[in-house]
């Protein structure tokens, strides 16, 4: 098992401050780039940056904010998207990262609108691959029912991705705030699962906390992640700010000593 950390939690368009757990734990981590190209200085920064990303392992995890794949071809929102996607294709020609996680929607979800919007993000699935061809996809379970912009329910999930052979992502606080049975979707999609994004929740929110901090139970959940998808990336996916340094060099450094006391 490999261990990544997101960059979402840096301080924005400071990813010089990644350097901290380079020089903690070196070739031990790697990271999963979140691209912010809707913030003006970031492409700036992340061309400063770029020794900080290579020799190591590398997700990239598309641009969220700015990027709808459900929108449909000539759509305002889809050449938006496409804005941030040509910029990631860029940076990723530079970085060849491993894989890159992707989302089938980040809006809101009508219920009328639902098979269209799976219909188009699939469709755009494919261009995507198209555009990255050395990068391998991954497919999250993104969205949350309490933000009304869950595309997919577990089953449907599932299916999905049995059906069309899909790599996978499997981000543990958005299955635990859709009351997801994670025992359940690992062993269903065990053959899928490349990664997983670690965080904890209360149930409901996606708060992006601390993995021990929350209603899932890491204690009994990594054994089972581990013997059941032993190949499959860990990473660690806060957001907040207050989690950068400290907090979350202790939380690497409980992860990977698990790692070691597994073998």
């Amino acid at each position: 098992m490999e261990l990544l950390i997101d960059t979402c939690v840096l301080p924005r368009c400071r990813l010089e401050e990644a350097q901290i757990y380079k020089d903690r734990f070196g070739s031990d981590v790697g990271f999963e780039l979140l691209p912010m190209f809707d913030l003006a200085a970031f492409e700036r920064n992340l061309e400063t940056n770029l020794p900080l990303f290579t020799g190591g392992r590398l997700f990239f995890h598309e641009p969220v904010w700015g990027v709808e794949h459900s929108a449909p071809k000539g759509s305002r929102a889809y050449e938006k998207g496409m804005y941030h996607i040509l910029l990631t294709k860029k940076f990723a020609e530079i970085l060849h990262p491993a894989d890159m996680v992707y989302h089938l929607n980040n809006c809101r979800v009508p219920y009328d609108k639902k098979d269209e919007m799976l219909r188009i993000s699939l469709e755009n699935l494919e261009e995507m691959r198209s555009m990255f061809p050395g990068t391998r996809i991954l497919v999250e379970n993104s969205g949350t029912d309490i933000k009304r912009n869950k595309l997919l329910n577990q089953k449907e999930f599932t299916e999905l991705c049995r059906k069309k052979n899909l790599d996978v992502l499997i981000d543990i606080g958005h299955a635990n705030a859709n009351s997801w049975d994670l025992f359940r979707v690992i062993t269903e999609l065990k053959d899928h699962i490349r990664g997983y994004h670690f965080h904890n929740n209360d149930g409901m929110n996606d708060l992006h906390d601390r993995i021990y901090n929350g209603m899932i139970d890491f204690e009994e959940l990594l054994p089972f992640i581990a013997e059941t998808t032993p190949d499959a990336v860990w990473v660690i996916e806060y957001t907040r700010p207050e989690y950068h340094g400290a907090p979350l060099l202790e939380d690497i450094a409980a992860l990977l000593r698990y790692k070691e006391h597994r073998g």
